[in-house]
């Protein structure tokens, strides 16, 4: 069997309460990583202390406090010696299955640039599974924590827009990777267990709203820009050869 190395990223900020049962589900998959990247975002409980507890190779960074998972996720990218790139929110997990389903994908579908699972939601504290179900396409959104990403996808789609609000750089990059029209699995496989819990950010339905608009409209604007510069390069190449010689 082929094998490669992967390295996961955790964005963390005072997540003292699930961050160790995030590091154990990587600990436990089937296929073993290469490294866990913790950038903490300053925090000021004992996320720490608990992270450097837990077994596997696992790299903490610090940074400065800004409030903002991309730059977590953009300092793990940057630092990441693995050919494929998983992202993991401190309060979430994977089934102990997840990798090895889509590193098997990314093996037998070559061109593959980014394979996308199933979500299945979890209540805390009751921790009642609920139905599977996919941010998909129709809703404009896919989970980050979702995906395997083969690394050289960043080269051409670039990093998560620091500019942005919390709700909108990670599917600001979704929409850039389909815009660079990338190779997407989408598969019905449950990839990631999503804790539903007080302190979800996607509970703020107004400031998730705002960011798809502000997501949509840079979209917009980029494909705009890309179309006029087709046009544009098409337009000058008709004119130089009807030119007479």
């Amino acid at each position: 069997m082929i094998t490669a190395d992967i390295s996961v990223i955790i964005p963390s900020y005072n997540g003292q309460e699930f961050i160790a049962e995030a590091i154990q589900s990587i600990n436990k998959q089937t296929y073993p990583v290469k490294e866990i990247i913790i950038v903490d975002d300053e925090s000021t409980d004992a996320t720490e202390k608990i992270v450097l507890k837990q077994a596997g190779n696992i790299r903490f960074i610090k940074q400065k406090h800004t409030g903002m998972p991309a730059y977590g996720r953009n300092r793990g990218v940057i630092a990441a010696l693995g050919e494929y790139i998983a992202f993991l929110d401190q309060d979430d997990w994977w089934p102990k299955n997840k990798l090895a389903i889509q590193i098997n994908n990314f093996m037998n579908m070559p061109g593959l640039h980014i394979d996308v699972g199933f979500t299945k939601t979890v209540n805390s504290p009751e921790m009642k599974m609920n139905d599977s179900y996919l941010l998909s396409e129709n809703d404009r959104h896919f989970l980050l924590s979702s995906m395997l990403i083969r690394k050289t996808v960043f080269d051409q789609v670039g990093l998560f827009d620091e500019t942005m609000q919390y709700y909108g750089s990670d599917l600001d990059w979704v929409f850039r990777a389909k815009e660079n029209k990338l190779f997407f699995n989408i598969h019905k496989e449950v990839t990631l267990y999503y804790r539903w819990h007080d302190n979800n950010h996607s509970k703020n339905i107004e400031m998730s709203k705002k960011a798809r608009i502000e997501v949509m409209k840079k979209s917009l604007l980029r494909r705009k820009v890309a179309n006029s510069n087709v046009f544009k390069a098409t337009s000058e190449f008709k004119t130089s050869s009807n030119k007479n010689p």
